[in-house]
């Protein structure tokens, strides 16, 4: 190079672009001497080309009988996983690897080159090794699934024997029911998500189970149950290693299939490529040999006009670089204004000038990256400061590394308390204390400090304000763990009071049960009460006790219809309300609910005190605000219900007249502090578990919803005094209580049919018909009630109790009556209300219905 550089200096060659020129000149020159060599040059050409044809030919037929045994090999390998017979799987793994020894005898003929083209030595050692593990994987998923089903009959074995109990278990252990239906679902889990989520939902009930004691009163239920679960080789571990063998599984057939098509899809495009190089190498090399001999003469003196016109071009494109490098100066100081000139042109000037314009695109997306990177940043910084959970970040020896700040907010720390380096000690103290940590999972994030500190992936912080924090952590992959928290109190709190309502739906079931069969007794009372007074009248001393006892029958029957009420079981709705009627009617349930050791005390009132409220709701409210009362006097006291007139009460504004009904006790009374926090939702004194915090907050919404006001009065250590403030009603128009008489008699020769299981019941009914001259049957079932019509046809009248317990519903006899006898009248009675039976899918809006108790005057009422 440097010779050359100096001749041309010789001949005053200096500029770049005379430089050009004269090499041009030179190339020229050589080109006349590559004209002679290449006549030469093409006649040995064509004898090469006929050489190849001999070589190509069987080459190509080797390659096409590879591809056949390649396809083969692509058809039997998929079909494998369908397989589920050993002797099957066994034939196709056999033909799988006749096929693999075949295509190996094949690829050691093909040329070098034709087998790095194919890839086939790697590709058959892949499905060589992953047929090995497909049958391994096999044999294993075979063994598992039989282990799974030993699991299977355990847990339906264990399954029945809870069907038979059922009854047992689920008064006695009820958490236990929840493990099974857990395990059986973790048997069936179609995948690692579900399969995690019973398993954690598992571990979480045997905490319930171990906390409640259910282990003690179930030992060979728990026993057999921790078997499936907590096992060497349990449902969760087998049902795990069952989804991830299958995951395998797929894999390799799914990589056996995919080795089988990359070869016989290189095997294709290799037969391809070497008939399409065949083809044109031989006709190409035919025609330049034809041809060239008379071309080249042709292309010599065409060289002499492409050597001007060459010169011409150079001087051209050396003006374009030129001008490209005025442009790429401007742009590296930083001028981006200019475009680059010639980036259309096809040739190597414009490739050039797009290389250059790339460098210029380049640094303007530099521009717009690093802007967009600062938005993001800005943005990643708002959301992080603005989430509702609270995050932190700590490095590899626990120390804090970053904050959000709801995180400060969640712990009740000043802005000022944290800061960047404090160590986990540190912010552990920094809390206010009593504050104690519970860890939730048993999995471990991280560890600090050389291991000897554990950081828990899932722990709750129970705070001294009765807060309760959840914190997730997640290691970092460059050490340390970040760590989200949130306030689980509300989320508690709703837990809590669901438990509150499902035992409030249990005794409220229980208490309907007790009313309704309450009423049953009160049948065979009153009806023989009434039937016994007329015969009295010679003897006023017996007359007296009579009435005596009718009136106290009278009083449980009243009370038996607060008892539905306070079950749910009878439809309420806002009436004019005596309010010292009611609580002289309610003194004796509140009595009960007090219990034996409390003195409850009902004020004087002489005066007339209506309001209009629901009554149900209200008598709940004062048995609610009495058990608070009795809550707050463990060791006995005094109970006091109380109502008075109030002119224009200042919290009523707009309202003359209110009345105010005060429950006060002397218990032990209310911080001044938690006055005001007393009647917010969820908010409770309680121990954990005792209270939901819903009770004076339901009070107060209810005394709202009736346009009223609640006000609580406390001194610490002396009483409480809670006052419900009521807007007043006039008096109403109230008529003097008459007893019901008789009605017309019933006509002569009716028959009545009595349908009743309870036999005092069904005795004292018979009784009454029989005093109000009526031939009346009775049968205990609607089986034999359908008998007897058959029997001796229709009558007058079909009473049946509607809950006949083995002898049927009275409901569904009604429609079989109706079925049988259109025209036959029949009447349902119930110690519960009618609406609680509305919703049977054989009740009719027009059927007939007497509730129990009933007397004479009722039933002279359905035979008039």
């Amino acid at each position: 190079m440097k010779r050359l550089t100096r001749f041309f200096s010789l001949l005053g060659l200096v500029s770049v672009r005379s430089r050009l020129i004269a090499t041009f000149l030179l190339l020229f020159s050589i080109t006349l001497g590559v004209v002679a060599v290449g006549v030469l040059g093409l006649r040995a050409n064509q004898k090469a080309l006929d050489e190849y044809e001999a070589y190509v030919v069987p080459e190509i037929a080797r390659v096409l009988e590879l591809s056949e045994k390649v396809a083969q090999l692509a058809a039997v390998a998929p079909g494998m996983t369908l397989t589920e017979n050993s002797t099957l799987l066994h034939d196709d793994t056999a033909l799988l690897k006749g096929l693999l020894g075949d295509i190996r005898r094949l690829s050691l003929d093909l040329t070098d080159k034709g087998g790095q083209r194919l890839a086939i030595s790697e590709e058959l050692d892949g499905i060589d090794n992953d047929l090995t593990r497909f049958l391994v994987l096999s044999g294993k998923q075979r063994q598992l699934r039989a282990e799974m089903g030993d699991l299977g009959n355990a847990a339906e074995q264990i399954g029945a024997g809870i069907y038979r109990r059922r009854a047992e278990i689920a008064q006695t252990a009820p958490t236990l029911l929840n493990v099974w239906v857990n395990t059986t679902l973790g048997l069936q889990a179609g995948d690692r998500a579900a399969l995690g989520m019973a398993e954690g939902d598992n571990e979480a009930l045997w905490l319930q189970v171990t906390a409640r004691g259910e282990q003690l009163r179930q030992p060979q239920l728990a026993a057999a149950l921790r078997q499936l679960d907590e096992g060497p080789r349990n449902v969760f571990d087998l049902r795990r290693e069952f989804l991830s063998t299958e995951d395998q599984i797929s894999y390799l057939v799914a990589l056996m299939r995919s080795h089988a098509e990359h070869l016989s899809s290189n095997a294709a495009h290799y037969v391809d490529e070497l008939r399409s190089v065949a083809r044109q190498r031989r006709e190409a090399m035919r025609q330049v040999a034809i041809s060239s001999q008379y071309g080249l003469w042709v292309l010599a003196m065409a060289g002499v006009a492409l050597a001007l016109a060459g010169i011409i071009y150079v001087g051209r494109v050396l003006h374009k670089i030129q001008a490209m490098t005025r442009i790429m100066a401007r742009l590296a100081s930083g001028d981006t204004s200019h475009r680059i000139p010639s980036t259309d042109r096809p040739d190597e000037i414009g490739e050039l000038a797009r290389a250059f314009e790339v460098f210029r695109s380049n640094l303007l997306e530099k521009h717009q990256l690093a802007q967009w990177l600062e938005a993001q940043r800005r943005q990643q910084e708002t959301v992080f400061n603005s989430m509702n959970d609270g995050v932190s970040v700590h490095d590899a020896q626990g120390c804090l590394v970053a904050w959000n700040p709801t995180f400060v907010k969640l712990l009740g720390l000043p802005d000022s308390a944290l800061c960047v380096g404090m160590c986990l000690a540190e912010l552990r103290r920094a809390v206010p204390a009593p504050a104690r940590w519970r860890a939730v999972s048993r999995q471990t994030a991280t560890r600090i400090a050389g291991g000897a500190t554990r950081i828990a992936s899932s722990a709750e912080l129970h705070l001294a304000d009765q807060r309760i924090l959840e914190f997730h952590c997640q290691r970092l992959p460059g050490g340390g763990w970040v760590a989200v928290s949130r306030d689980l109190t509300s989320r508690r709190a709703v837990e809590a009071e669901l438990r509150q309502a499902q035992k409030m739906d249990v005794l409220g079931q229980l208490t309907g049960g007790v009313a309704h069969d309450f009423n049953n007794f009160l049948v065979a009372i009153l009806g023989n009460l009434e039937l016994l007074q007329p015969r009295l009248v010679d003897s006023p001393e017996l007359q007296v006790m009579a009435e005596r006892a009718r009136r106290a029958a009278e009083r449980a029957s009243r009370l038996t219809r607060r008892l539905l009420a306070f079950a749910r079981r009878q439809p309420l709705q806002a009436e004019d309300i005596s309010v010292p009627e009611m609580l002289a009617e309610m003194l004796d349930l509140v009595e009960y609910a007090a219990g034996t050791n409390i003195e409850v005390v009902l004020a004087p009132c002489c005066e007339p005190l209506w309001v209009h409220v629901d009554r149900g709701q209200l008598e709940n409210a004062i048995l609610n605000l009495s058990l608070n009362s009795a809550a707050a006097m463990p060791a006995g006291g005094r109970l006091t219900l109380a109502a008075e007139w109030v002119e224009a009460p200042p919290c009523l504004p707009g309202v003359e007249r209110a009345v105010v009904l005060s429950v006060s006790d002397t218990g032990t009374g209310i911080p001044p502090m938690l006055l005001d926090k007393v009647m917010e939702p969820f908010f409770t004194t309680k121990a954990p578990g005792e209270g939901s915090g819903l009770g004076l907050s339901s009070v107060y919404g209810f005394v709202r919803q009736s346009g009223g006001d609640m006000q609580i009065h406390s001194t610490l250590g002396q009483g409480t005094r809670v006052e419900l403030w009521l807007p007043a009603v006039s008096l109403p128009a109230v008529l003097s209580p008459v007893r019901p008489k008789l009605q017309a008699p019933p006509p002569p020769g009716a028959r009545v049919l009595v349908v009743e299981d309870d036999p005092e019941v069904r005795d004292t009914t018979l009784s009454q018909l029989a005093a109000l001259g009526v031939a009346a049957q009775a049968v205990d079932s609607s089986t034999a009630a359908l008998e007897w019509l058959s029997a001796y046809g229709p009558v007058a009248l079909v009473l049946s109790d509607i809950s006949l317990g083995a002898g049927g519903n009275g409901i569904a006899l009604a429609a079989q009556v109706r079925r049988s006898w259109p025209g036959q009248r029949v009447v349902l009675t119930s110690g519960l209300p009618q609406e609680v039976h509305q919703s049977h899918p054989d009740w009719r809006q027009d059927q007939l219905f007497l509730a129990k108790p009933f007397d004479l005057a009722a039933l002279a009422g359905l035979l008039s």
